[in-house]
C-alpha cells in the first residue's frame, strides 16, 4: 500500500486514534493468591479484619505491668516468669494484665528466676507496644481495581484475608507471520527464506504486560488465504496483529485486507524504522499491520502494541528511567518522520556518552548492545557532543 505522508498520523495520534474507537470487552475470573503475579485487579480490595487483631510484641523481650513503675524501678530480682512478668517475642500476644515490653538486651534473667534491669533503664509506658490494628486496618484499602499485582502487594492481600482475587481476564492478542519467505523456529534456512522469529520476541513482550498470545502458522502471501486467517483471528482475539505485508511490495496485501474490512483505517506512521503500519477498527476490535522486520516490530511493539495493552486494562504505561548523556554521533535530521532512535549507551570517566550502534553491525550486535532510546521529533537534527535525554531500555551495569 502506497505511503501517503500528508495523511500519516503521529504515533500519539495513531495510539489515540485506536483507544478513541475501541471498547474493550473485558471478564473477570478468580485465582488464588499464590498464583496472581502480574495480574491485574477487576476491583478495589480492601482488608477483611484488622492485624494484629490485637496488640502484640514490637520486640524480642518481656511483658510488665506499667503499673509496678509508678514510682521507680521495682526491685525485680525476686519476680516470678507469668507473675510479675510474661515472656513476649516480636509478634507474640500476651496476658492482658501486662501492657508494656522491655527489649530483652535490657534484661538480664537470673537464676533464681528473677531479673535484674540496667541502672540507667528508662521505663517508657506502653513501649514495646505494636498496637492492634497498626499493620492494617479492617476496611482499609489494600489494592485499587488495575493495579498490577507485584509479589509485595500479594503478600498483602494474603494478610487481609484474600486466599483469591477477583482478576481481569487477560486479553487474547492473535498474531499472523505472514511472507512466502519465512519458514518456522527450528528450521536450517536455505537461500531465500527467513526464520519466522517476531512471534517469539512479541510473545515474551505480550506475557510481560499480562496479554496471551494466539498463535497462527506462517499464512503465505496469497491474498485469500490471508483473509482467511485474518477473519479466523477476529473471532477469536481481542486485538489482531498481522506481521508483515505492509508497504508496497507486490505481494503485501495485508493492510488492503484491513482496510476493506474496517470501519476505521489509517495507513502510515510519521516515525521511522516502522512507518508502514496499518491501523484498523474491524469489529470493534483493534487490527493492527506491523512491519516484519524484527527492529520495527520491536519498536511497533513498545509504543502502540504495549499501549493497547495497557488501554485494554485501563491502565497507563510507567515512564522510563532518563538520564542526560553525551552524544558520540548525530541523531534524526528527518524533514517528515520522527526519529526511533536505539542507543548504545556508556559512562566514560563518570559521563554518560550514548550513539547508534555502528554501520556495519549485525541485527544480533544491534540487538545485544542497544540499551537506550531517543524519540528525535521530526526535522530535529542532534549534533554529537549535545548533551540529550536518553531513555534506558533495560537494568543496566554502568560501572
Amino acid at each position: 500500500m502506497k505511503f501517503d505522508i500528508e495523511n500519516a498520523l503521529s504515533r500519539p495520534e495513531a495510539l489515540e486514534a485506536i483507544i478513541s474507537r475501541w471498547t474493550p470487552q473485558r471478564e473477570t475470573e478468580t485465582v488464588p493468591i499464590e498464583r496472581s503475579l502480574g495480574r491485574v485487579l477487576a476491583q478495589d480490595c480492601h482488608a477483611q479484619h484488622s492485624l494484629p487483631v490485637h496488640r502484640t510484641s514490637a520486640v524480642d523481650g518481656i511483658a510488665v505491668r506499667s503499673s509496678d513503675f509508678e514510682e521507680g524501678a521495682p526491685n525485680t530480682a525476686l519476680w516470678k516468669r507469668g507473675e510479675d512478668f510474661a515472656q513476649a517475642d516480636t509478634g507474640d500476644d500476651f496476658p492482658d494484665e501486662f501492657d508494656s515490653v522491655i527489649a530483652i538486651e535490657n534484661v538480664t534473667l537470673n537464676e533464681s528466676g528473677g531479673l535484674t534491669l540496667p541502672a540507667a533503664y528508662e521505663f517508657k509506658k506502653e513501649s514495646g507496644i505494636k498496637r492492634a490494628g497498626s499493620f492494617m486496618q479492617e476496611g482499609e484499602l489494600l489494592s485499587r481495581a488495575g493495579d498490577t499485582l507485584t509479589p509485595k502487594l500479594m503478600a498483602i492481600l494474603a494478610a487481609g484475608g484474600w486466599s483469591s482475587v477477583p482478576v481481569i481476564c487477560k486479553p487474547k492478542i492473535a498474531y499472523i507471520p505472514t511472507g512466502n519467505e519465512l519458514v518456522s523456529v527450528g528450521t536450517a534456512p536455505s537461500r531465500g527464506q527467513n526464520i519466522q522469529t517476531n512471534s517469539v520476541m512479541l510473545r515474551a513482550c505480550f506475557e510481560q504486560l499480562g496479554a496471551e498470545m494466539i498463535e497462527f502458522g506462517i499464512v503465505p502471501d496469497v491474498r485469500e488465504q490471508l483473509g482467511a486467517a485474518i477473519d479466523e483471528a477476529l473471532s477469536k482475539a481481542d486485538i489482531v496483529i498481522v506481521n508483515g505485508g505492509s508497504s508496497r511490495g507486490s505481494e503485501d496485501y495485508n493492510s488492503e485486507l484491513l482496510k476493506e474490512r474496517a470501519t476505521y483505517f489509517s495507513h502510515g506512521i510519521k516515525a521511522v524504522p516502522g512507518r508502514p503500519i496499518g491501523l484498523a477498527i474491524v469489529n470493534g476490535k483493534p487490527a493492527i499491520n506491523v512491519p516484519g522486520p524484527m527492529i520495527a516490530a520491536a519498536l511497533a511493539q513498545d509504543w502502540l502494541i504495549s499501549g493497547l495493552i495497557r488501554a485494554f486494562y485501563g491502565q497507563t504505561a510507567a515512564p522510563r528511567v532518563k538520564r542526560p548523556a553525551v552524544l558520540d554521533a548525530p541523531l534524526g535530521g528527518r524533514p517528515s518522520f520522527e526519529h526511533l532512535a536505539r542507543l548504545v549507551a556508556r559512562e566514560i570517566d563518570g559521563v554518560l556518552h550514548a550513539a547508534p550502534a555502528p554501520n556495519g553491525c549485525t541485527l544480533a550486535q544491534n540487538i545485544r548492545e542497544v540499551n537506550a532510546f531517543a524519540a528525535v521529533p521530526a526535522g530535529v537534527k542532534l549534533e554529537a557532543g549535545q548533551t540529550v535525554e536518553i531513555e534506558l531500555l533495560d537494568t543496566v551495569n554502568w560501572a
